[in-house]
């Protein structure tokens, strides 16, 4: 059975996000900023929020969880986006770092 066209997008948002969770957290494994810069750098973010949200973590020095979750707020008001839900970043996502990289890969060949 094939998926929809709304369903496929629907997984492709869901894929972006927990992608975008692991950058912002890492996995149990360590962190997959570096990988996820260099394979995404040329990735068309489905949603802008996503892209703006990559953007951040692509320009943003290597910081812990906790230093990226403090700073966030400021960094998306300086860029014009004051009222974003960026709380979602931090949830739970249960990656492994070698599903995560797997994501990533698959995003980049959609």
């Amino acid at each position: 059975m094939s998926m929809r066209k709304g369903e496929a997008k629907d997984a492709v948002l869901q894929a972006e996000r927990q992608v975008l969770r692991a950058l912002s957290q890492g996995t149990p494994q360590g962190s997959v900023r570096e990988i996820g810069k260099l394979t995404l750098k040329n990735y068309r973010w489905r949603d802008s929020v996503h892209a703006v949200f990559f953007e951040i973590l692509r320009d943003l020095p290597a910081a812990s969880p906790e230093t990226l979750r403090a700073q966030l707020p400021a960094l998306l008001t300086r860029r014009g986006f004051p009222d974003l839900n960026w709380e979602d970043l931090f949830s739970p996502h249960h990656l492994a770092k070698d599903e995560a990289e797997d994501l990533m890969r698959h995003l980049k060949s959609l």
